[in-house]
């Protein structure tokens, strides 16, 4: 929190030029009133016994007459600074953003979702950027993470077709031959597949949100491994009373408990996250994921010059 920040209110080029021109406008408006204040408590101090019809003053200090004078003078000249201006200038842009809003060639319909100015003030900035400058994926691309091909054991699944069945969020996954396999217990397989949809289901740091019945992800790709799990028939399914994680296989029809004992969580010098699971033999699981790079050098020396290592490059 101590290193936090308050956002920076910005300002577009013609408000910038706005209030430049009227501070010089005012600057002019002093310097006119300090001159006439100085000629006016001259003049009034010269002729006062001309000028009786005036009343009294109420002072002789010179001093004194000049800050009524000058005060009387930018009374006079208030006008010069446009205050109706800033006014327009607002009215404008609020009905600038009214009709951004409905402008249907702003309208995304996969999100059924349509423009919204959420602040009026850069309006005339978005026809004059010159350069756009992005630090990393997903701010000049569409952030979206599709689950459509895997590897198991030393089978490769998915075919890369749409598929024509209703999918999970994030998820486009097309393999008629992989779900034969993976609903038939008795298939060579089966049980590869089996431990990879636990997996999924298992190895993230998904929160389930109550109210909507949907997954909170950290990041897309976690999304789309677990909601990839959930297509297959491996839900997660939360957590229980004793805090045991669930996960329901649909396929057998069998409820799947763990207890979470640790979460090692992603980080860009790790790049790999890990859970430590126990099940309900007793045994102890660590399940990881991350960067080829770096799960492949943790990896034993069979495990790397192994058939099955070289069928999934």
């Amino acid at each position: 929190m101590k290193n936090s920040a308050n956002a920076r209110y910005k300002l577009s080029k013609l408000e910038n030029s706005t209030n430049t021109s009227i501070l010089c406008v005012f600057a002019v408006q002093l310097v006119l009133a300090l001159i006439g204040g100085f000629l006016g408590s001259e003049w009034m101090i010269k002729e006062r016994d001309n000028v009786f019809y005036l009343g009294s003053l109420g002072s002789d200090s010179k001093f004194v007459l000049l800050i009524q004078f000058t005060g009387t003078w930018i009374l006079i000249m208030t006008n010069f600074v446009p205050i109706s201006l800033m006014v327009t200038l607002e009215l404008v842009k609020f009905w600038q953003g009214m009709f951004m809003g409905t402008d249907y060639q702003l309208y995304d319909p996969d999100q059924d979702m349509e423009m919204r100015a959420q602040s009026s003030n850069l309006n005339e900035e978005l026809g004059q950027v010159e350069y756009v400058f992005s630090d990393k994926t997903g701010t000049l691309t569409c952030n979206i993470m599709e689950f459509k091909k895997f590897s198991a054991g030393s089978g490769n699944y998915g075919t890369g077709q749409k598929p024509e069945e209703k999918q999970e969020s994030n998820v486009c996954f097309h393999d008629p031959a992989m779900f034969e396999c993976l609903n038939d217990p008795k298939a060579d397989k089966h049980e590869e597949l089996k431990r990879t949809m636990v997996f999924l289901a298992a190895c993230h740091t998904i929160i389930i949100d109550e109210r909507k019945g949907t997954y909170n992800a950290a990041s897309p790709d976690e999304l789309a491994l677990v909601n990839a799990a959930k297509q297959f028939g491996y839900e997660f399914k939360g957590f229980d009373a004793q805090d045991r994680m669930i996960i329901h296989n649909k396929v057998d029809n069998e409820t799947i408990r763990f207890e979470l004992l640790n979460v090692c969580e992603f980080s860009s010098s790790r790049k790999r996250m890990s859970v430590i699971l126990r099940d309900e033999q007793g045994q102890i699981r660590l399940m990881c994921k991350g960067a080829d790079s770096v799960i492949k050098d943790r990896l034993s020396s069979d495990s790397v010059n192994s058939s099955v290592f070289e069928s999934t490059q």
